[in-house]
């Protein structure tokens, strides 16, 4: 229960933002990555079909 008592001040936010923000390679290597719906999708083997 001691995260109920816990304070959060403008300076522990900023400094969370700043370590939660991406890297700019990181951000790039993102940014040429296909987006999920993009993909083709993996046809299921046989076997592993939940019916």
């Amino acid at each position: 229960m001691a995260l109920q008592s816990l304070q959060i001040n403008p300076v522990i936010a900023m400094r969370a933002r700043d370590v939660s923000r991406p890297t700019r390679e990181q951000q790039e290597a993102a940014d040429r990555r296909p987006l999920r719906d993009e993909m083709p999708r993996r046809p299921v083997p046989p076997g592993r079909r939940k019916d």
